[in-house]
């Protein structure tokens, strides 16, 4: 079911907690009671997650899952929220280049709930977020040349396709070359 957002990506603030959504996914700083969802998505997820973020390792637990959960592994985390209130993966800017204001943005969906959009829908509202409220001058995507689902979302997000970069990503001890796309400011 591809449903197009029903209005315009919004901040929306309760109870001090930011979220922002589209009108069909939401995305929210995370709290220590998702950490059980994204346990769950993370082990269901293994086979599809673990070539390209090998932290998503078969035994993930909540140990693991607690430093993401605190800001302490990416400055800027984000759970993707789907329409039925569940959690079905996770987002976030990281790799701050603070000189330069570039951020990279890093993004995984629970297998049983791709096909959805709400990958792509989560990195239009945090790449905004990042460029508007943060200030960022450049987000930018790399995935391994690989990895094609990245990919993929990378294009529908809108972000411009820069090239391959050699040598780019160390995945379990091996060296990748990697896709670069990136999103600024719009202008004008």
């Amino acid at each position: 079911d591809r449903r197009k957002p029903t209005t315009r990506p919004r901040t929306i603030l309760h109870n001090e907690r930011m979220e922002l959504t589209d009108g069909i996914v939401t995305i929210r700083p995370p709290i220590d009671a998702d950490a059980g969802e994204i346990v769950e998505g993370v082990r269901l997820s293994h086979n599809e997650l673990y070539p390209w973020m090998p932290w998503a390792k078969a035994d993930y637990d909540l140990a693991d899952a607690m430093p993401w959960i605190d800001g302490q592994l990416d400055p800027h985390p984000f759970v993707i929220i789907a329409p039925d209130g569940h959690v079905v993966g996770t987002i976030g800017l990281n790799g701050i280049d603070t000189i330069n204001g570039i951020a990279n943005l890093g993004y995984w969906l629970r297998t049983d709930r791709a096909g959805n959009g709400y990958a792509t829908m989560a990195s239009k509202l945090v790449a905004d977020y990042g460029l508007t409220a943060l200030a960022f001058q450049r987000i930018e995507i790399v995935m391994s040349v690989e990895n094609e689902p990245s990919r993929a979302v990378a294009r529908r997000t809108g972000a411009a396709y820069e090239g391959v970069l050699r040598n780019r990503l160390r995945l379990h001890g091996r060296m990748h070359d990697a896709h670069s796309y990136s999103l600024i400011p719009r202008t004008g």
